[in-house]
């Protein structure tokens, strides 16, 4: 027989509790506060506050079948908080060591950060944190496209869902075509880099987990068709890219790979601009989803991605077309 105390404590942790991912622990050297699991059906603390978070201790959570974590609610901010401060240390030093780990590190630490800013993109602090360390994350790439093939692949095993990893893959696409190119100069590319990144911010409308189906609500395909706009919405006045660059985020969902439909009624608008600029942005995040799993299908060759984008734009953009062709070739050769 239970004992009625231990069911009272564990009715109270049900109210009080909140699921974090298990990825939420990585890149920390210590529990920020206690972290609990289901241990034989009742909730138990499996790491306690300050105690030590290494690789050895994650390995055994996952042998034990512990990955599914919860937080006390008012516990979540610190653990936030935690992984923040580690974004800004590593965004400081990104220089300083071997580029291939501290990129990997960066872009994981990042994406992390994304889903942060997702459950409140009002939160200023937070924004501004994320435009700073992918300023400095997209001049740092810029300099060192030898190792993007490399990080390509490490950030694709770490799994982070696709809502926060879609921006990352779809922007070293594009900063690897646009350093092809020759066309661009440093700081525009840090503007591109920036508006490839946040240009989807406004999906943070529709919860995470509607994403995981791919048979969303008519009210869901409204609101996922309205998202350039409410990007916009959300950057305006707070990152600084200028009005034409705000522009390309409100026009660049030319194509969607959630609905597998065109964009047609604003492609047609002739008041939408659909320059060689916000071309490229789509092209880049149609590859990037295409050529990565979803829940809800397998990914889809190189081939029948770029096929798709001959179909867009070969007609109307043949050299530009060519560029991104080879791009990939060469970028996925080896992959």
């Amino acid at each position: 027989m239970k004992n009625p105390f231990d069911v009272l404590e564990q009715n109270s942790l049900n109210y009080k509790l909140t699921p974090i991912s298990f990825r939420e622990i990585f890149f920390i050297a210590e529990a920020p506060c206690d972290i609990y699991a289901q241990v034989d059906g009742l909730l138990k603390v499996v790491l306690h506050k300050k105690a030590e978070i290494s690789t050895p201790v994650l390995k055994e959570l996952l042998q034990k079948k512990l990955a599914n974590l919860f937080v006390i609610e008012d516990d979540r901010n610190l653990l936030k908080l935690a992984q923040q401060d580690n974004l800004t240390s590593v965004t400081r030093s990104l220089s300083i060591g071997d580029p291939l780990e501290k990129a990997r590190l960066q872009t994981n630490l990042l994406t992390l950060n994304m889903g942060y800013l997702y459950e409140d993109p009002t939160d200023d602090n937070n924004l501004n944190l994320q435009v700073q360390s992918a300023k400095n994350l997209a001049t740092f790439l810029f300099n060192k496209p030898q190792i993007h093939e490399a990080l390509y692949k490490e950030f694709i095993k770490q799994g982070h869902h696709y809502i926060f990893a879609q921006p990352f893959l779809s922007t070293l696409f594009l900063l690897g075509v646009m350093k092809n190119s020759r066309l661009y100069i440093d700081k525009d590319i840090e503007l591109f880099f920036l508006t490839s990144y946040f240009k989807d911010i406004g999906m943070s409308a529709i919860p995470v987990e509607k994403y995981n189906d791919d048979h969303l609500t008519d009210d869901d395909k409204k609101l996922l068709a309205s998202h350039p706009q409410l990007s916009v919405n959300i950057l305006k006045g707070r990152v600084p890219l200028p009005p034409n660059h705000l522009k390309i985020i409100e026009n660049h969902h030319i194509y969607s790979t959630l609905t597998n439909q065109m964009n047609l009624s604003s492609k047609d608008d002739p008041n939408n601009i659909f320059g060689f600029e916000t071309m490229m942005i789509s092209v880049m995040d149609t590859v990037a989803a295409m050529t990565t799993d979803r829940p809800f299908r397998k990914a889809e060759s190189l081939y029948k991605s770029l096929d798709l984008i001959r179909l867009l734009i070969g007609e109307q953009y043949p050299q530009e077309f060519k560029l991104i062709v080879f791009y990939f070739k060469n970028f996925f050769k080896s992959l």
